[in-house]
């Protein structure tokens, strides 16, 4: 691809590029349906004609004289129309008739009777070409919307993954968000227990006023006749101190009971 004149301009001034080993654009040649006219297959509209052709097929300059006698009788009884011209075709030697409005040809006068007027080989060629082109063109758009289904079905996997992976995150999420809210109202009740329990709850279950219905008191209270020289200052939960006689003093009292009296 040649540079643009300006930045070729630029480079050259800054002896980066010398604009002499520059190649010349090569003019895009045109495509030529007609083919090589010395080409004899330049009929078959199936032939292009390419570099074979031009070194190997010389032609034919001149029709053979007894030929160009049957074709000068041939028009002397069927001569052509005023649109009708004849033409030398050098690859075969032969002339062939052309409609100069139409682009109909023949190979025989227009008014013989088994005249075939048909299109060009040359006008055929172009047809099947640009249809072949055409076919090819639409197997590439059927082939780019084939890699753009498949980019969407990705893209509608890579979606449904995420999704999921959501939904799962979202479900583990609430679990754990009902968890928590189940743990809270397990708490609340259980402080609401806590704090509902009565007095009776939080006695000593050893203590009298447990299970009857005698009132609580301290430690020291009902100390004034006690015998057992227990304290009567100390006030709370002291279970040495409480005013119960031990096991040895019961047994001694059991002892004592079962003597004889003298």
């Amino acid at each position: 691809m040649p540079l643009p004149p300006a930045l070729a301009a630029k480079l050259s001034k800054r002896g980066l590029i010398n604009p002499t080993k520059q190649k010349p654009v090569e003019p895009v040649k045109k495509q030529d349906f007609k083919g090589l006219s010395t080409c004899p297959n330049k009929s078959n509209i199936y032939h292009e004609c390419n570099y074979w052709c031009e070194t190997h097929w010389k032609g034919i300059q001149t029709p053979d004289p007894k030929y160009f006698r049957n074709m000068q009788k041939l028009l002397g009884k069927y001569p052509l129309p005023m649109n009708w011209t004849e033409i030398f075709d050098k690859g075969s030697g032969r002339y062939y008739y052309w409609n100069m409005e139409n682009d109909l040809v023949s190979w025989l006068p227009p008014k013989h009777p088994k005249s075939i007027k048909c299109q060009s080989a040359a006008k055929l060629r172009e047809n099947r070409l640009k249809m072949k082109e055409r076919e090819e063109r639409l197997e590439k758009e059927k082939e780019n919307e084939k890699l753009k289904e498949r980019e969407r079905d990705r893209d509608r996997d890579r979606d449904r993954d995420s999704d999921d992976e959501d939904r799962s995150h979202r479900k583990y999420s609430d679990r754990r968000d009902r968890e928590r809210e189940r743990d809270e109202r397990r708490h609340r009740r259980d402080e609401k227990h806590r704090r509902g329990k009565t007095r009776k709850d939080e006695i000593d279950p050893m203590d009298p006023a447990a299970y009857s219905d005698i009132p609580q008191g301290s430690w020291s209270d009902g100390l004034e006749s006690n015998k057992t020289r227990a304290d009567n200052t100390a006030s709370g939960v002291l279970f040495q101190q409480r005013p119960y006689p031990t096991p040895g003093e019961v047994l001694a009292a059991n002892k004592e009971k079962e003597k004889p009296k003298k």
